[in-house]
């Protein structure tokens, strides 16, 4: 285990002196959410919240900026990690991705290592914003403290493990840019940040299933606004850590399936 962490600790040092060397990139964290989030929320200014009022009980006039805020801040966790993971393709042009592979270096250490590093370093800005909102609007709040700390947990852990299934993924591919431009958007759109679920039709609420994203996010969301207990939520927490299973056991397939073709082929690269 203390191998395991000292390895996970390097690579997360490694990424933090490669990817934030200089002061103005926190800048341009925190600026690019808020604005994201700006232009989102006065998106909604020139249409009647009749329809979403009549399908989410717990949305309204008053608090609609609370709500699409928590969707924006736990999109800020996830979103970080898809860009992380897209960074991490650059691992193997630059050669550092090989050179880990010939190091004794736990595999599974050193994709948290990267994914955690994007996690703490990317959103700690917008916390700070999204904290400063939620005292100013604390009369909309009814928070059930077990289920929001629980939220919290998972969101974390969901996000994390989110970005070691991409960087598993990119694992196999020189060019896996593709897949940052599927999961970036669609990511938003369909796990309710900006229009809830609930009034998606039946093919989009099929679609959104598949993030983890979609339950972490309902979860914060009726724990901050509804007060809804650990016991209501169980749904989507049992889905979660079934994502979150899932997800893992992909993870560790993928670090399986890629280091055994690079020791028969001496290629890293499947395709």
């Amino acid at each position: 285990m203390a191998y395991f962490l000292r390895v996970t600790k390097a690579e997360m040092l490694k990424q933090h002196k490669s990817m934030f060397y200089n002061k103005t990139i926190y800048l341009s964290l925190f600026i690019w959410p808020v604005l994201t989030f700006i232009t989102a929320y006065y998106g909604y200014k020139p249409f009647q919240l009749s329809k979403i009022v009549k399908t989410v009980s717990y949305v309204n006039a008053d608090n609609l900026i609370v709500f699409m805020l928590i969707g924006y801040l736990c999109l800020g966790f996830f979103m970080c990690l898809v860009q992380s993971a897209w960074r991490f393709s650059f691992e193997r042009v630059q050669g550092t991705l090989e050179l880990v592979y010939l190091s004794p270096a736990n595999r599974l250490a050193f994709i948290l290592g990267n994914a955690l590093s994007s996690l703490l370093e990317s959103v700690w800005l917008f916390i700070v914003f999204a904290l400063g909102i939620f005292i100013c609007k604390s009369s909309c709040l009814n928070i059930n403290i077990p289920a929001t700390l629980l939220g919290l947990i998972l969101m974390i852990v969901m996000a994390t493990l989110w970005g070691m299934f991409l960087n598993s993924l990119f694992l196999f591919s020189r060019d896996s840019s593709f897949l940052f431009t599927v999961l970036q958007d669609p990511m938003e759109f369909f796990s309710g940040i900006k229009i809830p679920t609930a009034v998606f039709p039946l093919w989009a609420k099929a679609i959104s299933f598949i993030f983890p994203l979609t339950y972490t996010a309902e979860i914060l969301r009726r724990a901050l606004l509804n007060g809804n207990s650990i016991y209501e939520l169980r749904y989507f927490i049992i889905i979660s850590l079934l994502l979150g299973f899932i997800m893992l056991w992909f993870i560790l397939l993928s670090l399986r399936l890629g280091e055994n073709h690079a020791k028969k082929t001496g290629n890293m690269s499947l395709f």
